[in-house]
């Protein structure tokens, strides 16, 4: 097959590859070596990426997936893939080059490299043993997008088990990338971003429910955000005077008195939406976005691939519950909250390769219109109480018979 460049991150020539740059008046580098700061990388490839979207006749004016999408094309075996995994089977390694068109709908669900991938995955005119120095300031690793072979266009519709499953193939793959890079580059630590776009607005250019991961093996993604979520527990440890503490942990066992190390009360018991037995789900304390929803793992756990397949079964039943429970909330919030039913959900976990402490937690964040002074600073001007929030979101679930009422 003639591979366009840059196609599943298949590059001939250097000067093509995707570019990052940091924004100069927002970057130090760390006690570690590392770059941290606003981060811009370029792609222009990614602007080819297909807009695959319909509007329907209904009059929520729900956007969606057409049945023929190019999701639904790859599933048929009408358009060529790299597939990585196939629920617990392997498939290609993460570094193939020979796309191939195959039948997949006998699989309940599939990884497999991102066609338009961000980052550079292979390029030929340097050894398999390219070195980090020679590459420099290019964006070089592995994207991947996990996806259901039936099409559903939200994490509310599919079924729990098959939301296991994708969890099951994403959890395979992102181990087969993982040691794929740590071979090709000899080295240990990668960046590793997680996330569901759904909805147009939220940047899905196909709304057929899929996941993506990117796998840095370059410094990117160390964002001022990504620093927080890593830099966070070593302070909480020097503020309590002890090693072993977590505030995820704090708050599993002492739900109904914690407090965090600044000494804010995290009122947990009015936060709780749902739980099960390996998942809290309750609403932020201090929310990026009205309605913003946090998981946690009862047990600590510090990243993705550490989960057991008790934490991922009990994942995809929190996962589900959870976008049932903000759908409804969206659906009944006041006009002037301009809140969308499209959201991000972002999986916040500790860097491969380190080890800081973190409990890796997963937000899930709609689109809401945002000013200027929000824009400005890490800051929100919130309009309900999260206490609020979680008693609404407890009560719709208890409504659809998805709970018990306590």
């Amino acid at each position: 097959m003639n591979i366009p460049e840059g196609y599943w991150g298949i590059y001939k020539d250097k000067k093509n590859m995707p570019l990052e740059r940091f924004d100069p008046f927002r970057t130090i580098v760390n006690e570690f070596g590392t770059k941290v700061g606003h981060i811009t990388q370029f792609s222009p490839l990614r602007g080819n990426r297909p807009f695959e979207h319909q509007q329907s006749d209904d009059e929520d004016e729900k956007v969606s997936s057409p049945p023929t999408d190019s999701f639904c094309k790859i599933i048929k075996g009408e358009l060529p893939a790299l597939v990585i995994t196939k629920q617990d089977e392997e498939g290609e390694h993460p570094f193939s080059t020979s796309p191939a068109k195959m039948n997949l709908q006998d699989n309940t669900a599939i990884s497999i490299v991102n066609l338009f991938t961000p980052m550079a995955r292979v390029l030929f005119e340097h050894t398999q043993k390219t070195s980090m120095e020679a590459l420099q300031d290019r964006s070089v690793g592995i994207g991947l997008v996990h996806l259901l072979t039936k099409h559903y266009d939200t994490l509310s519709e599919a079924p729990i088990d098959e939301v296991y499953s994708l969890l099951r193939t994403t959890q395979l793959a992102h181990k087969r990338s993982i040691e794929a890079l740590k071979e090709r580059y000899s080295k240990d630590q990668f960046t590793t971003l997680h996330f569901f776009n759904i909805g147009e607005e939220a940047g899905a250019s196909i709304c057929h429910l899929h996941s993506q991961t990117y796998i840095y093996a370059n410094n990117i993604g160390h964002g001022w955000t990504s620093l927080g979520f890593l830099s966070v527990p070593e302070f909480h440890k020097k503020v309590m005077k002890n090693e072993k503490y977590c505030l995820a942990c704090a708050i599993a066992k002492y739900r109904k008195i914690a407090k965090d190390p600044i000494g804010q009360n995290l009122l947990i018991e009015e936060r709780i939406v749902y739980e099960n037995k390996e998942w809290f789900v309750f609403t932020a304390f201090s929310p990026e976005r009205d309605g913003q929803i946090r998981l946690i793992p009862k047990k600590h756990t510090s990243r993705f691939t550490e989960l057991d397949d008790n934490q991922l079964n009990s994942l995809a039943d929190a996962l589900v519950k959870a976008n049932i429970a903000l759908d409804e909330f969206i659906k009944n919030s006041p006009p002037n909250m301009h809140l969308l039913q499209d959201r991000n959900i972002l999986i916040r976990q500790e860097n491969e390769g380190y080890d800081s402490g973190m409990h890796m937690l997963i937000d899930i964040i709609s689109i809401q219109r945002i000013g200027g002074a929000e824009k400005m600073e890490t800051y929100r001007i919130a309009t309900m109480f999260p206490e609020a929030t979680a008693q609404f979101m407890r009560q719709s679930l208890i409504d659809k018979g998805l709970m018990s009422k306590k």
